[in-house]
């Protein structure tokens, strides 16, 4: 079963997919869309099915795709300062966020155990709820930027009321 932080394969490049949520009684993905960018193509192959971007947003970094296998649902929640956990199907790492709003929070990442190519995506977990998406490290300050929560939950929204 598919669940938050499964690496999917787009083109030649790949990412992590932050979050499965309910969508028009079916499910829906959230992934990074710079993935899709860089490697030139809306298609991406997610465990044994291959599926393609159905929109991406225009205000943030988010692409959102149709889910064609069985996958569990994703709770999201609201950052708080402090302590988070970035997970992923490859690997965990400890952050601490350092300054959170609505839509974006930053993070200090620790020194030696940096997200890489490919981490793009993982979702970012406090009280065993995803608060955040990676979307951008800064290697030289050990910073990074997460879409919180709360703004996938919009977006979300957003989607389920657009035609």
């Amino acid at each position: 079963m598919l669940q938050a932080g499964d690496q999917f394969i787009s083109g030649r490049s790949g990412g992590v997919v932050c979050a499965f949520l309910p969508w028009r009684g079916a499910a829906i993905g959230i992934a990074p869309a710079h993935v899709f960018c860089y490697s030139g193509t809306d298609r991406l192959r997610l465990g044994d099915k291959t599926t393609r971007v159905m929109r991406f947003s225009k205000e943030a970094d988010l692409a959102f795709f149709p889910v064609l296998s069985p996958c569990r649902m994703t709770d999201l929640g609201r950052p708080t300062l402090g302590q988070g956990t970035l997970a992923n199907s490859a690997r965990r790492m400890g952050c601490r966020f350092t300054e959170v709003s609505w839509s974006i929070a930053y993070m200090m990442l620790q020194p030696g155990d940096l997200p890489g190519p490919g981490d793009s995506g993982t979702p970012i977990f406090q009280n065993e709820r995803v608060v955040g998406m990676l979307i951008s490290i800064n290697l030289g300050t050990c910073k990074g930027t997460a879409i919180t929560g709360n703004y996938l939950q919009h977006a979300i929204e957003e989607l389920n009321s657009s035609p």
